[in-house]
């Protein structure tokens, strides 16, 4: 889910809190490809966000009816629709097949396609919004393909047979997410962050739970203490506390310095998978983590500006 056309709303704390906060984001978003493989030994993808992201909504849903705002979590007419797409793009299509590649590929090849992000929302911008690409977002973006020639490098990484397939699937996620985004920055919405959150994850949900008995099996499904642990994780760490912080810092400093600290969440990821999964940290996994990093701060520097008319 995108949510960077968010405006600061002149909250207290300043640059140094959301600074606090998206450290957080950088532990919980970064980190949590580590915890996505371990649960993908035992689990299928469609299963597990089905799961996870069912058990957010049901959440989010019980806490605003306890507090008596169970309207704020229903987008305003008019928007419903496109925003149940944007979150199918995002939350559904982008978390599905990363969740898928992570059984083929490694978490570190993953977590690093992920955050070319800012590279594949450049171009789309460009051809449906028809953004400006400035200099500094074009060497950022040729720069994050560079990461990608050398992750994919077959004389530096370590290929097997499904490590094409997986990378491809994950290049795909990673677009329908950049996609999603460009699309939410189409239009000025009206309906409320959480409204927002809701309804993207329970469109998401409800996708998974019509998509998941057709296409897994459900007694492929292990319940190890690994696989619970990490659902159960994701459903309260990433997904609701992660939005909470992530709207805390919209609300403190501009989308793009936001998005500019959060390229370090795929150094940290690469570590966090070195560290827990064992993944080689090869020389070529390294320059690529470099070259994507540098190009996606780059791209992230300035928001895009729309080119004149005719």
């Amino acid at each position: 889910m995108d949510y960077g056309t968010a405006q600061r709303s002149g909250r207290p704390g300043g640059a140094i809190v959301a600074t606090g906060y998206l450290a957080f984001l950088i532990f919980a978003w970064g980190g949590n490809y580590t915890w996505v493989k371990i649960a993908m030994r035992d689990i299928g993808p469609l299963w597990f966000n089905f799961i996870r992201y069912g058990l957010a909504v049901a959440v989010l849903a019980l806490a605003f009816l306890l507090l008596g705002r169970a309207r704020g979590l229903v987008p305003v007419r008019g928007e419903r629709w496109q925003m149940a797409l944007i979150g199918l793009l995002q939350a559904g299509l982008m978390t599905t097949l990363t969740a898928l590649a992570m059984r083929w590929v490694e978490a570190s090849r993953v977590v690093l396609i992920a955050y070319t992000v800012p590279v594949w929302a450049l171009f789309w911008g460009a051809l449906i919004l028809r953004e400006r690409i400035t200099p500094a977002a074009g060497i950022g973006a040729a720069l994050g393909i560079a990461g990608l020639a050398i992750l994919t490098d077959p004389l530096t990484m370590d290929w097997q047979a499904a490590t094409l397939p997986g990378t491809l699937v994950a290049l795909v996620g990673v677009n329908g997410w950049a996609l999603g985004a460009v699309l939410y920055r189409r239009r000025k919405w009206r309906s409320g962050f959480w409204g927002q959150v809701f309804w993207q994850l329970g469109a998401t949900a409800l996708a998974m739970a019509v998509l998941a008995p057709v296409l897994e099996s459900p007694g492929d499904i292990r319940f190890t203490s690994p696989m619970l642990a990490a659902t159960l994780y994701n459903a309260f760490i990433p997904i609701l506390l992660g939005f909470f912080c992530w709207m805390q810092a919209l609300s403190r400093v501009p989308a793009h310095a936001a998005g500019q600290i959060m390229v370090l969440a795929p150094l940290y990821g690469v570590a966090q998978n070195n560290w827990v999964l064992g993944e080689e940290m090869a020389p070529g996994l390294l320059a690529a983590c470099l070259l994507v990093v540098t190009g996606a701060w780059l791209t992230l520097r300035k928001p895009a500006r729309p080119a004149p008319a005719g």
